[in-house]
């Protein structure tokens, strides 16, 4: 676990959680280092200065020496960057022993306004076609509408854009912002710009548009340069999320452009385009759909296309475009971009028992496959992706539905030697592909999984002496992976749509696994942003895609359910994960005002809507007035996906899926009204706002008395008498003191009496281990989270799987397979349980400056070795034991301070406050 470094240094310098951004929305962003000191021992930093200048030098801004141990979020007093500027910056930090260390970075603030028109090549329009509600009767006649019609009449093939331009000289600097209407590639002089997938991204694209922003100096040159950029439907036009319905956004490609270039004499150019100066043409792409897939003729590959000296080989087939005026509102993109993240080579290609010829990658993933083949001209190759095999050794398309395809299509140009090849604008979840047509028999070595995802660092590891935690560990990185993909997906085949429950639920472990920082940041600009047309309620989905507005699942519960709770409760969950774990005050400030209204949102709401069989209960005024308090009249998703509410799923699925919304609702909502009112109140604290928090806080007492008053018994018992309503009520302090014992012991009574299996859905599973840990359950926490027959998470291990399921009993004991997804996050929300409690890792402030080192020496584990990198650096441990001793290896970064709780079982002379470097402990059993 230990690293080493030659001497001290400082290192992982950002700026607003990024390396190097080149367009910040804000002028005045917060900087961070750290301080990686090797083996030295007990090394602080005294003091810092930070140094700002612009291109030319000057000074900017200079914090002058600050005696302080500050080194996240720092803020530069009086600084405000000028839009569209370029600043270097330089941080020296003196340490206690009077070490002076040194670094550089650079940083750009985004650009005010927007000068150039929308860019639209001749296109035909996106067919709009899809079903518009739920409703089975809907979906069967959209379904119906477009049978018989092939797939090429009905897809849309990408449009390329050629830009010529001649410069007199080579800027010094030279940067290109770029946005569509729907998904791009941008080149310059038959060179990428970067290796980013899908720009600008997905966002509600309705209310505001991305700009992305590239630094192109190296690419450009005196004389003729030619811009090249290539359109496809993607989520503007494409068919996207729960429906599968295209042109959702609009049923018109379009791009725009800016190339701003600063002059070594200091003077400034911005080229726009026009639309006569810019050409447009089909491409080799027959169409491309981000659900369906892809099919790329490679007969019309034309080489050179988007540089200058290019001859098309059919003089008309470029055409001349059209100026639109641009109208949108935008902003710039932050964050990381989606990249392809890693590959995963084939681990086998057989012949299934239908005949079918399968492709085996080893792990279900996110992406798309790179192949090499070698065939006559014009043969078709198409591969069909899924994620599971069936009992019976052949295919399984788990995932079906409107648009579901998940298929590529390859026609062969016939290359003696072979020819490769990968889609471009398409991705599909999967693990096996079916190969239709291949010329030939492929080996493993032709076929490769290119993994896509937004481009994180994975920032924690574990590894335990139970190999199948350490597969779970493994699996929930992958799902996390595969869905942090633009937006925080809830799966990346079936709907891809940014659930906020999902998120919420596993906001904690993502920010432990992975720098999520500036990904969730984006993410939460867009729930403001969709917050602010409604009347302060929060969407289950942002972006949430137009047909999934308006009248959507009018005659079905779903059209009840608008702002479900633990849903939307987003709003204030994610934001106060990501500033415990990123120490960072912004993300409360930012979020703020968004948390107040959606608090607001549910006061009116459980004053005005009460549940239906209380006007029927002749209240007393006092029972009216604790219900006017409670959230508790509206429909939500409810516990969703409880296994016991499940049963009879295979038969009657729509009834199972339903159970827990309609038993769980009046429950769930009170319980995450206080749970967003606690939050709220501790953001107003952190901010200084004590008056605000001490209302809130005084109301939070008020709904709490209210709920146990009206739902939980004299004896502490529930209705519904579900494991997952216990614990949520113990997880939110909903029960008087002198009744948690009981709710407690019926809680433990519904665990064995399901054999020692949890029965958590989505909104509880988050809290159950906590919960048992925490009232000394601590047998039993351990045992379900080891439990191996369904509902488990280790069944699933067991079962073979490589990611976390969307259902607890996606794959059935004999190998049946539901329609349900096999790569789904939420499930793995335990791993930040196991990383806290077992490994024994845990932020107590902000950022992890003062952490917990607290292993679980008394449980099954004999050894575990984990690390989570935190803003300061890496807070590692490892420990083993046997049945007499232990030894406790703990790695401390530079400014936090690590606090040592052994079980009092064992026994240990150890100091209790660890500060930076390797400590190691010996204990005893007691």
């Amino acid at each position: 676990m230990t690293r080493t470094t030659p001497s001290p240094a400082l290192t992982h310098l950002r700026v607003d959680h990024l390396d190097s951004p080149l367009a910040l929305s804000r002028n005045s962003p917060g900087f961070a280092w750290r301080i990686e000191a090797g083996a030295r021992e007990g090394v602080a930093q005294s003091s810092y200065r930070i140094v700002l200048t612009d291109l030319d030098g000057a000074v900017a801004a200079d914090t002058g020496t600050v005696a302080s141990d500050a080194c996240v979020a720092v803020e530069v007093p009086g600084f405000a960057g000028r839009r569209g500027a370029a600043y270097s910056w330089s941080v020296e930090a003196t340490l206690t022993d009077g070490t002076v260390l040194t670094a550089a970075s650079s940083f750009g603030i985004a650009h005010d306004g927007w000068k150039a028109p929308w860019i639209e090549p001749a296109q035909e329009r996106v067919v709009a076609e899809g079903p518009t509600n739920p409703r089975p009767d809907l979906v069967a006649a959209s379904v119906e509408k477009v049978a018989g019609v092939p797939l090429a009449e009905r897809l849309h093939p990408p449009r390329r854009l050629r830009h010529a331009f001649t410069l007199p000289r080579a800027p010094r600097r030279a940067i290109l912002r770029i946005t569509s209407q729907g998904i791009h590639q941008a080149s310059l002089n038959g060179a990428r710009v970067d290796d980013a997938l899908f720009g600008p991204g997905y966002e509600s694209y309705e209310l505001s548009m991305p700009v992305v922003s590239h630094d192109v100096t190296a690419l450009l040159r005196e004389g003729d340069n030619v811009l090249g950029v290539e359109l496809a439907d993607g989520w503007w036009a494409g068919r996207i999320s729960f429906l599968g319905r295209s042109a959702q956004y609009g049923d018109t490609l379009r791009a725009s452009w800016q190339l701003e270039l600063e002059h070594a004499d200091g003077t400034n150019t911005t080229l726009i385009p026009d639309a006569a100066e810019v050409a447009s043409a089909r491409g080799p792409i027959d169409w491309s759909d981000l659900f369906i897939g892809e099919r790329r003729d490679a007969r019309l590959d034309e080489p050179g296309w988007d540089a200058p000296g290019f001859s098309p080989a059919v003089a008309d087939a470029w055409t001349p475009c059209t100026a639109v005026a641009f109208d949108s509102p935008i902003h710039p993109f932050h964050g990381e971009p989606v990249r392809r993240a890693m590959e995963v080579p084939a681990q086998r290609v057989w012949t299934a028992p239908n005949g079918d010829l399968l492709v085996d990658f080893g792990q279900v993933l996110a992406g798309r496959v790179r192949f090499r083949v070698e065939g006559e001209r014009g043969t078709t190759v198409r591969l069909e992706h899924a994620e599971v095999l069936g009992p019976d050794g052949n295919l399984v398309l788990n995932v079906t539905g409107f648009a579901k395809d998940q298929a590529d299509e390859y026609v062969l140009a016939g290359v003696p030697g072979g020819e490769s090849w990968e889609p471009d604008y398409t991705f599909h979840g999967f693990r096996y592909v079916r190969l239709i047509g291949w010329p030939g028999t492929p080996a493993p070595a032709d076929l490769t999984a290119v993994v896509i995802a937004s481009d994180l660092e994975q920032t924690a590891a574990l590894e335990t002496s139970d190999p199948r935690l350490d597969q779970l560990f493994r699996n929930t990185v992958w799902s996390q992976r595969s869905n942090f993909l633009a937006v925080p997906t809830d799966c990346p085949q079936r709907e891809r749509a940014g659930y906020t429950g999902d998120l919420q639920i596993f906001a904690e472990t993502a920010s432990t696994l992975m720098g999520v920082a500036a990904f969730l940041e984006r993410w939460l600009a867009d729930v403001r942003r969709d917050q602010d047309r409604r009347d302060g309620g929060v969407s289950a989905i942002v972006p949430e895609p137009p047909a999934m507005g308006g009248d959507f699942g009018a005659g079905t519960i779903f059209g009840e359910i608008r702002t479900p709770a633990g849903w939307a409760d987003a709003i204030t969950i994610a934001p106060w994960a990501l500033y415990r774990h990123y120490g960072d005050p912004r993300f409360l400030a930012d979020n703020l005002d968004a948390m107040r209204t959606w608090v607001e949102f549910q006061t009116a709401q459980a004053a005005s809507i009460q549940p239906a069989w209380l006007a029927d209960a002749a209240p007393t005024p006092e029972r009216e007035a604790r219900h006017a308090l409670l959230w508790n009249g509206s429909l939500h998703f409810g516990d969703w996906l409880t296994p016991s509410t499940m049963v009879g799923f295979d038969e009657h699925p729509g009834d199972a899926i339903l159970r827990a919304p309609v038993q769980t609702s009046e429950i769930v909502g009170p319980v995450f009204q206080v749970c967003s009112l606690q939050l709220l109140a501790r953001a107003e604290a952190e901010l200084g706002n004590h008056e605000r928090a001490a209302a809130l806080e005084a109301r939070l007492a008020a709904v709490r008395a209210a709920f146990a008053a009206e739902y939980i018994g004299p004896d502490g018992e529930m209705t519904p008498d579900l494991q997952g309503m216990y614990v949520l009520a113990l997880a939110f302090d909903m029960a008087p003191e002198a009744l948690r014992p009981r709710l407690v012991e019926r809680l433990v009574t519904l665990v064995h009496g399901a054999g020692d299996h949890l029965d958590t859905g989505f909104l509880s599973v988050p809290y159950l281990l906590d919960v048992l840990w925490d009232h000394g359950e601590r047998d039993l926490a351990r045992r379900l989270l080891v439990q191996d027959t369904v509902p488990s998470w280790l069944y699933e291990v067991e079962m073979g799987a490589t990611t976390i399921w969307e259902a607890w009993r996606a794959v059935h004991e004999d190998g049946t397979v539901e329609e349900m997804s096999m790569n789904h996050y939420a499930f793995g929300c335990v791993v930040d349980w196991i990383i806290r409690r077992q490994a024994g890792i845990e932020l107590i402030a902000p950022g992890y400056r003062r952490s917990r080192i607290a292993p679980d020496l008394d449980g099954d584990l004999t050894r575990s070795r984990a690390h989570v990198d935190t803003p300061y650096g890496r807070l590692a441990v490892a420990w083993e034991r046997d049945d007499a001793r232990s030894t406790v290896t703990v790695e401390v970064p530079v400014g936090v301070t690590a606090e040592v709780e052994l079980p009092p079982t064992w026994r240990t002379d150890a100091p209790t406050a660890l500060r930076h470097g390797t400590h190691v402990l010996t204990a005893t059993h007691a």
